[in-house]
C-alpha cells in the first residue's frame, strides 16, 4: 500500500477525477496534499478538510500568459511543503491536465467549437494557445517546477482524453503525450491515464456526454455479477440508486433504438456539427417528454461509481503496484471498472496520411510590385507590404502568403480618421486586406490570359478584433476553382490577439466583358 508516502494532487475538485484519485490515495494510506484556485475559499477549505487533503494555502492557477507566476508559484508551493517536513513527493498527479482554463473568452470560443461552428474550428490563436497550454504544456512546467520535491523514482501522472466522441480537446492530449514521452526519455516517470468518460465540471460541456455515459454503462456494467472486493460496495451502491430512479427502464426502453442505429456510428472522426445536431434534436425530444431530468440523474449516479472507480484501480494498479513504463498511456475502460482486467496500454494513435509532396514553385514580391499590379488603389488604401505564392498555371490549391503593417496616423491618413484618437485597424479593414491578397495573387496567377478575376463577397464570421499601429497581420489563402464563375480564395488573417478564417468569392471573366462592365465609370472622352 501506500503507507507513508506523499502525494500532491493538483486540481482536485468536486465532483472531478482528481477528488476520486485523492480519496483512493488517502485510503490506500498515503499523506495526500493538494492545490486549489482559490485555497482561501470557505467553501474550497470544505471540501478538502471532508476529503481529508491537506490543502495547500497558496493558489495555483496555470496560465500561458502568466508563465513565470506559475513557476513562482510552484517555487512557494516547495517551500511550504519544506517547512512541513515534505522533502520528498512520491507522485505528483496533475489532473488539471483534464480541463481547460475557465475564462470568459475560452470558454465562448469552446461553446462554439463544441456545437461544431467551423468559424471557430481554429479557434482564436490566444485561446488555443492556452487550452493548450492548461491541456498539456501545463504537466511539463509542474515537472520542472518541483523538481526540488522530486528524484528518479517520483511518480508523474497527468489525465489524458482516448475516448470515441471527437471533442477537440482530444487534439491537446497528443501534445500531451508527445510531452510525457520525452520526459520519459529523460528519466521522469511519466504515466498518463486516459480515464473512462463521466460527468465532471470539465466534461458536462462536451456534446452527448450523458448519452455515452449511459451507453457504455449499459454495454459494460449492467448486470454484472462479477466485481473485486475493493469495488463491490461502490458496485452495489450504483445498482441499488439506478433501480431508485423512477422512470429510468422506460427510458433506456425508448433510448435503445436511438443508441443502436445512431449512437453506435459515432467515432472520434465524426463531424462535430453533425454530432450536436443529432443529440440537440434528442434532447429537445426528451424535454418535451419531461424525461431529460431521468436521464440527468441517472448519468451523475453512474459518473459518481466511474470516478470513484477510476481512482481505486489508478492508485492499486498504477501508482501503488507501478504496472507501467515510464512515458505508458494506460487506457482504463468501463468494463474495466469491476477490478477484475488488467489496465493495458492505449491503442496507438494512428498517423494520418501523409499526401505526396508537391514541387511548388514559389515567387516573393515586395511593395513596389504589389503597388504596381493592384495600381487600381491608392497608396492611402493599400493594405499589403508583401506576398509570397505559389507561381504556374492557375489551379486548385495553389497557396500564398502575405503580410501587412499596421501604420501609424502619421503614415497613413486613414488611420488618423479611424477612429479619431484612437487608431485601429478594424475588422472590415482586416477583410479588405485578406481581398486584396486574393486579388494579388490572382492577377498574377492570370497574367497575359485575357481574363481578369472579379470579387463577389467575402465571409468572414468572426473577424470581430482590431489591430494597433505597428501590428502585424498574417495571411495565407489557398485557391480553389470550381469553375469559372465559382472561385474561392479559403483564407485566415491572424495577429497576436486572434486568428480568423473566411473566404474570398469570386468568378472570371473576360477583359472585353469587364471593361464593358467598367465603361460606365469612364469619361466621355476617354479612349478605349
Amino acid at each position: 500500500m501506500l503507507e507513508g508516502k506523499n502525494i500532491l494532487i493538483i486540481g482536485a475538485r468536486a465532483g472531478g477525477y482528481g477528488a476520486s484519485i485523492a480519496k483512493a490515495a488517502l485510503e490506500a494510506g498515503a499523506q495526500v496534499y493538494g492545490t486549489s484556485l482559490s485555497p482561501q475559499d470557505p467553501k474550497e477549505q470544505a471540501f478538502f478538510n471532508d476529503l481529508g487533503i491537506t490543502l495547500i494555502d497558496i493558489p495555483l492557477r496555470y496560465s500561458f500568459d502568466q508563465r513565470q507566476t506559475v513557476f513562482n508559484d510552484l517555487s512557494q508551493i516547495e517551500a511550504w511543503l519544506r517547512e512541513r517536513g515534505v522533502t520528498r513527493l512520491d507522485a505528483i498527479v496533475h489532473t488539471v491536465a483534464g480541463g481547460f482554463p475557465r475564462q470568459p473568452a475560452v470558454m465562448k470560443a469552446v461553446g462554439d467549437i463544441l456545437k461544431g461552428k467551423q468559424t471557430f474550428s481554429d479557434m482564436a490563436t490566444a485561446v488555443r494557445r492556452d487550452v493548450y497550454y492548461v491541456n498539456a504544456i501545463s504537466f511539463q512546467d509542474t515537472v520542472n517546477g518541483l523538481a526540488g520535491l522530486s528524484d528518479d523514482a517520483t511518480q508523474f501522472v497527468a489525465l489524458t482524453y482516448r475516448g470515441d466522441l471527437p471533442y477537440f480537446i482530444s487534439q491537446t492530449k497528443k501534445c500531451l503525450e508527445q510531452i510525457a514521452v520525452r520526459l520519459a526519455r529523460h528519466g521522469k516517470r511519466t504515466l498518463l491515464a486516459a480515464l473512462p468518460e463521466a460527468w465532471t465540471q470539465s466534461s458536462q460541456f462536451f456534446t452527448g456526454i450523458e448519452i455515452a455515459v449511459l451507453h457504455n454503462y449499459i454495454e459494460h456494467l449492467q448486470g454484472r455479477t462479477s466485481v473485486s472486493d475493493d469495488l463491490a460496495p461502490e458496485f452495489s451502491r450504483l445498482e441499488n440508486s439506478l433501480a431508485a430512479v423512477e422512470g429510468l427502464p422506460q427510458l433506456v426502453e425508448d433510448l435503445d433504438v436511438f443508441r443502436r442505429d445512431q449512437w453506435t456510428g459515432v467515432k472520434d472522426s465524426s463531424d462535430v456539427a453533425d454530432l450536436s445536431n443529432m443529440v440537440h434534436e434528442l434532447f429537445v425530444r426528451l424535454r418535451r417528454d419531461g424525461t431529460f431530468p431521468v436521464l440527468r440523474r441517472a448519468v451523475e449516479i453512474i459518473s459518481d461509481f466511474v470516478r470513484d472507480a477510476s481512482g481505486v484501480i489508478l492508485v492499486r494498479e498504477l501508482l501503488d503496484a507501478g504496472r507501467y513504463q515510464p512515458g505508458d498511456v494506460r487506457q482504463v475502460y468501463y468494463a474495466d471498472l469491476l477490478g477484475q482486467s488488467e489496465i493495458g496500454l492505449a491503442a496507438r494513435r494512428q498517423k494520418k496520411p501523409t499526401a505526396e509532396p508537391t514541387h511548388r514553385e514559389w515567387s516573393d514580391f515586395d511593395k513596389d510590385e504589389i503597388r504596381k499590379t493592384l495600381n487600381m488603389y491608392g497608396p492611402s488604401f493599400l493594405f499589403l507590404d508583401r506576398v509570397v505564392m505559389e507561381m504556374g498555371d492557375l489551379r486548385d490549391g495553389m497557396i500564398g502568403f502575405g503580410s501587412f503593417t499596421v501604420p501609424t496616423p502619421e503614415e497613413n491618413p486613414i488611420m488618423k480618421d479611424h477612429f479619431v484618437d484612437m487608431p485601429l485597424f478594424g475588422g472590415h479593414l482586416q477583410m479588405e486586406a485578406v481581398a486584396q491578397f486574393g486579388t494579388f495573387m490572382l492577377l498574377k496567377l492570370l497574367q497575359g490570359k485575357k481574363v481578369l478575376p472579379i470579387l463577389t463577397g467575402t465571409e468572414f464570421p468572426d473577424l470581430n478584433t482590431m489591430a494597433p499601429p505597428g501590428e502585424k497581420l498574417r495571411m495565407q489563402g489557398t485557391i480553389r476553382v470550381r469553375e469559372k464563375r465559382n472561385l474561392t480564395l479559403e483564407a485566415w488573417i491572424e495577429n497576436r490577439f486572434a486568428r480568423s478564417k473566411g473566404t474570398i468569392r469570386g468568378m472570371l471573366l473576360s477583359e472585353r466583358v469587364v471593361r464593358k462592365m467598367m465603361s460606365s465609370f469612364s469619361s466621355p472622352d476617354t479612349e478605349d
